[in-house]
């Protein structure tokens, strides 16, 4: 390699601008790690909300503010509002609430299942939306 002219010589070993480089080039992982991490947590959030509004509604149950012994459609209703006006994180109507009932060693149970489609905020972070779901198993007798 030829070296430089003697005027350009003192360009090519100047450093000035190495700090700016190096700062482009971590700045961008560092920020989408930061990023990411701050949707996990969000997703958390989010999970949370839906387990204490599940808690919820089946404590109205246990506590009898809903008749354990409603026909399957009254309690759907009021299981489901239950859940609506305690859920905080989103849009309540995007909520999907399912009851059902289920025996278990002979004993009754009302299954209460919830799911949520939670979106990104961010594009690209893998898929655009997924399902939030869990389900509580409230006694009935």
């Amino acid at each position: 390699m030829t070296s430089p002219r003697p005027g350009l010589r003192s360009l090519w070993r100047s450093e000035a601008g190495a700090t700016a480089v190096e700062f482009a080039l971590v700045c961008l992982p560092l920020l989408l790690l930061l990023l990411g991490v701050m949707e996990f947590g969000r997703v958390f959030y989010v999970r949370n909300d839906l387990s204490h509004a599940a808690d919820i509604a089946a404590r109205k149950v246990l506590i009898r503010q809903i008749a354990r012994d409603a026909p399957d459609s009254e309690a759907q209703t009021k299981l489901e509002s239950a859940v609506r006006e305690s859920f905080h994180s989103g849009d309540s109507s995007r909520l999907q609430v399912v009851t059902g009932k289920e025996t278990v060693d002979g004993i009754d149970f009302r299954v209460l299942s919830i799911q949520y489609p939670f979106t990104f905020v961010l594009p690209g972070l893998g898929e655009s939306s997924f399902n939030l779901q869990l389900s509580r198993r409230i006694p009935i007798q």
